[in-house]
């Protein structure tokens, strides 16, 4: 799908942790993009009276085309964090996509392993609601792994889904908990503890690149094979 150039208004902003907000937009021209769970868009940042360009994860399924959500961490001082802190409801952005080859391979004739870190969890969020509308029995595994129990992003909304869903396997991890009382340590830790045989599965890892790096050593580490890793980096 070739990319294309958007113009669309901000519907909603949500308060997702301390320093991230979720921002839902909605297409008015074209007013809906074709894309593929897993991709990202270009958004368009003024700046200095140019554009400041900067990539953002769809966190939404590709069957709401006419409406895309992101997840975004607020970086103090930041052009695009500085941009969008200062929107609101009803205010006009541009961007354009899809882009990226960050995708579930096909067919779903695996387990999905989706090891997420921080807001590394957004295209994954995608994934995992497209899965389940297309009505995928295969299990499917998140493993969310943050520093701190109020930077869980989506945390309600995946334990409600892995209560409805059986084959829905949900396990946040924090790596420098207060009064957390789940599972502690980081996601290579907690695949470690519920993945041990790999014929059945497809891992993929999403998160900052040091850190996306050194859970790939560590699986590979582990006796993971290469050809089951897929990542992206940011």
């Amino acid at each position: 799908m070739p990319a294309t150039a958007y113009r669309a208004i901000v519907e909603r902003i949500d308060v997702l942790s301390y320093n991230v907000r979720g921002f839902r937009l909605k297409l008015v021209d074209p007013p809906r993009m074709e894309f593929e769970a897993g991709q990202f868009v270009i958004l368009n940042v003024p700046k200095d009276g140019g554009v400041a360009k900067r990539a953002y994860s769809i966190a939404s399924p590709p069957h709401e085309p006419k409406g895309l959500e992101f997840c975004i961490q607020h970086a103090e001082g930041g052009v695009a964090s500085t941009y969008l802190r200062q929107l609101k409801p009803g205010d006009p952005v541009s961007l354009n996509g899809p882009h990226g080859k960050f995708l579930l391979r096909q067919p779903i004739d695996y387990d999905p392993v989706f090891l997420a870190l921080g807001t590394g969890v957004a295209p994954f969020r995608a994934m995992i609601r497209h899965l389940f509308h297309l009505n995928v029995t295969r299990d499917i595994w998140l493993l969310l792994g943050t520093r701190y129990e109020h930077a869980i992003l989506y945390d309600s909304e995946f334990r409600t889904l892995a209560g409805l869903r059986h084959n829905f396997h949900y396990h946040p991890t924090i790596s420098r908990p207060k009064e957390w009382r789940g599972d502690t340590g980081h996601v290579q830790q907690i695949f470690q503890k519920h993945i041990t045989e790999y014929s059945r599965v497809e891992i993929y890892i999403c998160g900052w690149l040091e850190h996306v790096k050194a859970v790939y050593a560590d699986l590979v580490g582990l006796g993971v094979p290469k050809d089951k890793l897929h990542y992206e980096e940011w």
